[in-house]
């Protein structure tokens, strides 16, 4: 059972990651040739909805994992803890949306490394 949780967890980041990282490569790039926003928009919905399920599968699955787990040196706690934080992060970037360009720039690169932290922190716990 254990190995199947790491396995989902491990996916669910990967792509809850990937969501992220493509996300804020093609956003960038659809202004120029969406002006109306409305492709842009689409396509914002659609890669918040894969991102957030991702998300809630990989904060499910590390919970489980924490309370699964017998070893003594494991430390899914902190794991669990980061990817917590990074969603407070990113829920208060999707919500916050009068905010500056400069602070919504400063809190991409926070959930960058945050979700980073968090998939190095879940693959040394493997």
């Amino acid at each position: 059972m254990e190995v199947i949780l790491k396995y989902v967890h491990v996916v669910g980041l990967s792509i809850w990651l990937g969501s992220m990282v493509t996300w804020a490569i093609f956003a960038a790039k659809l202004a120029k040739f969406d002006p109306t926003k409305n492709t842009t928009g689409v396509l914002r919905d659609l890669f918040s909805k894969i991102s957030w399920s991702s998300y809630a599968v990989s904060l499910l699955s590390g919970i489980a994992l924490y309370f699964l787990n017998e070893s003594t040196t494991s430390n899914w706690y902190i794991e669990v803890a980061v990817l917590g934080l990074a969603g407070i992060v990113i829920a208060f970037h999707s919500l916050a949306t009068n905010v500056s360009e400069a602070i919504r720039g400063a809190f991409n690169g926070v959930m960058l490394i945050l979700a980073l932290v968090v998939v190095y922190l879940a693959t040394i716990y493997i």
